[in-house]
């Protein structure tokens, strides 16, 4: 960023790591981040993962939050477009970060009644796992994808 969202006036270089407006003191602290939604779905003693269409790994249903959203908007419809179903109670359960993409997942637990599947254009079916051995963690997209699988089995 180079000028003041609130003032318009150019940004000085305050340091390596942040730049300051001299006339109004806003300081852009340059850390600019990703939100991604992720909802772990408990059917019973069983959750929700989701195989990608793009490259076959198996990851969890969520993705980034659209502008003028909350955070459980789009981790309710992450979920869906990706399975189908519906989620209402959502509770925070951890967060998990990746500083090399910018990138925060915000990971909530629900319960889903009944399991079903629509066909869309990201995902080709879903997983439902009670235990480490039900997943080849080779098939596991990413190291949050993994560190999250693992927290939970």
């Amino acid at each position: 960023m180079n000028y003041c969202p609130n003032c318009g006036n150019k940004l000085e270089i305050r340091n390596e790591k942040t730049k300051e407006c001299l006339k109004c003191g806003y300081i852009d602290w340059n850390n600019l981040v990703n939100v991604s939604s992720i909802v772990v779905a408990y059917y019973k003693d069983q959750f929700v993962m989701v195989r990608l269409k793009e490259n076959n790994k198996i990851t969890f249903p969520g993705g980034y939050r659209d502008l003028g959203e909350t955070l459980e908007e789009a981790a309710r419809r992450e979920f869906f477009e990706e399975t189908g179903m519906t989620v209402n109670h959502l509770d925070v359960f951890k967060t998990y970060t990746k500083d090399s993409q910018h990138l925060v997942w915000i990971v909530y637990k629900a319960s889903i009644e009944e399991v079903s599947f629509i066909d869309n254009n990201e995902t080709s079916e879903i997983i439902l796992v009670k235990d480490a051995k039900d997943i080849l963690q080779d098939e596991l997209r990413g190291n949050l994808t993994k560190q999250l699988f693992d927290d939970l089995v």
